[in-house]
């Protein structure tokens, strides 16, 4: 019975002894903010005040803060304690948003003795006034729309007034485009407006992420997209006739690379199209080869289009034409297809005129045809003329009369009387302007005399604006009489 007291007694006393020793206390948490179903006007760090200095580590490994009122996101941030190890700070990576948050500590968190809480902690706070997600209301044009105007700005409402630098940073559009911002005086309509024309009937993707926030910094829940289509219709145009004056044949029936003759110089183009076009733009699309200046003229509701050149054509030339697909139509729809063409200046009206026939009336021998660029004898001079001789000068077609006296002229060249050089006294046309009476004054017998009809740029000239294209000359000498 003794040895049993004994054994007893020594066995309290171990207990005593160990329980000096050893701390068997469980910590717990005193106080903590914020604290729970408090709203938070501004974010501010999470703080847990524990009864006992806390091993860190594992404490820290037991912290969770979740943020959304569902929990669906932890919060990342960083620890640091203050007061021997019993307060606990958590301050986030990225400052708070507006919102519900769910401060969980779990039951392992444990002291430096490794007791551990006798309970799992849960609470929760919430950030902001306003705790309302922001919403897209409306966007125009509208998700799917299609048809919409290459100058057409987009148009987004939102539920509330928003961080606009929020909503800037985090617009995406697809293709890219440059262009400017312009926020109502709420900041809750917002006007994208590009610096150009969008691409025509191509499909583009606005989409808002959901960092987009509101004024009190609730970010949208979820991303929005919305897809649009541009051009009003897309029906491309085509070329349904193309005519010279001159040529009958419809020029864009055949295809490219066709060469249409007997185009003239003074012709003017016309070419019709399928619907209007728009009517800049054949400036880029229309191109000739030689190059010709032109000016263009629209009828026909901008379907019909005639082509003035502002000099005349080139004669007996080949003509490149060209319309490619620069040419839009009213909707921005480009022409279906380049159309390639040649005509060609040689029609009869851009023939050059020649001279038929160069003849002198009034010979001894009769009416005397004088041949081009040779020594014509005329027989003997005619007395009975006073030094005066008709010569009758037929064209191939009407002349512009104007250009004739200035481009007719009498040389004395060499002979026994050179105070006689010859004069032309009038210029008659017989009928038409085909036929022209030289009268010339002061021919002497024993003479060689030029007769010069000036071609060329600056020549003689047929009604149509053709030059003669080379002068013509007539040598001609009368026999004197003793």
């Amino acid at each position: 019975m003794k040895n049993q007291t004994t054994v007893l007694f020594i066995t309290i006393c171990l207990l005593i002894s160990l329980s000096c020793s050893y701390d068997i206390t469980p910590p717990e948490i005193t106080s903590y903010s914020p604290s729970n179903g408090t709203v938070v006007a501004q974010p501010c760090p999470v703080i847990i005040h524990f009864s006992k200095s806390m091993d860190k580590d594992v404490t820290q490994k037991s912290f969770s803060l979740l943020y959304g009122e569902y929990g669906d996101s932890l919060t990342e941030g960083n620890f640091s304690w203050e007061n021997n190890d019993k307060t606990l700070i958590f301050s986030p990576e990225i400052s708070f948003k507006n919102g519900y948050y769910r401060l969980v500590i779990d039951k392992s968190a444990q002291d430096k003795h490794n007791n551990t809480l006798t309970k799992q902690h849960i609470s929760y706070f919430i950030i902001g006034q306003d705790v309302i997600p922001p919403e897209v209301r409306s966007i125009q044009p509208a998700d799917c729309s299609e048809n919409i105007p290459l100058n057409n700005s987009l148009v987004i409402l939102f539920s509330e007034s928003m961080n606009t630098v929020s909503v800037q940073k985090n617009i995406r559009i697809s293709p890219s485009i440059d262009y400017i911002y312009a926020w109502d005086s709420l900041n809750t309509t917002l006007t994208i407006i590009p610096h150009s024309p969008l691409l025509f009937n191509t499909w583009y993707q606005l989409e808002l992420s959901p960092e987009c926030a509101d004024i009190h910094n609730n970010a949208m829940v979820n991303a929005f997209t919305s897809r649009f289509r541009t051009g009003i219709e897309y029906i491309r145009p085509t070329i349904t006739g193309l005519y010279m004056t001159s040529i009958p044949n419809n020029m864009a029936s055949s295809g490219n690379f066709q060469v249409y003759e007997g185009a003239n110089i003074n012709d003017t183009l016309t070419i019709s199209f399928n619907e209007p076009i728009d009517t800049s733009t054949i400036l880029k699309a229309l191109s000739f080869s030689p190059s010709i200046p032109w000016n263009s003229f629209w009828e026909n509701s901008n379907q019909t289009c005639t082509i003035h050149f502002t000099q005349p054509l080139l004669i007996n030339t080949q003509y490149e034409l060209i319309i490619n697909s620069n040419l839009k139509d009213i909707s921005n729809n480009s022409l279906l297809e380049d159309l390639c063409i040649y005509f060609v200046t040689n029609g009869i009206n851009s023939q050059p005129p020649s001279i038929i026939q160069m003849k002198c009336i009034d010979t001894s021998e009769g009416e005397k045809i004088l041949i081009p660029n040779e020594y014509n004898t005329m027989g003997n001079e005619v007395t009975t003329q006073n030094n005066t001789y008709t010569f009758a000068i037929q064209f191939s077609t009407d002349i512009l009369r104007h250009t004739v006296p200035d481009n007719i002229k009498i040389e004395f060249l060499y002979g026994e009387q050179p105070e006689d050089y010859g004069i032309i006294g009038q210029y008659q046309w017989i009928g038409g302007s085909q036929d022209l009476r030289l009268t010339i004054n002061a021919i002497e017998g024993g003479n060689v005399y030029k007769l010069l009809i000036k071609g060329g740029s600056n020549g003689i000239q047929s009604i149509n604006g053709v030059n003669l294209q080379d002068d013509v000359w007539y040598l001609f000498y009368f026999n004197p009489m003793d």
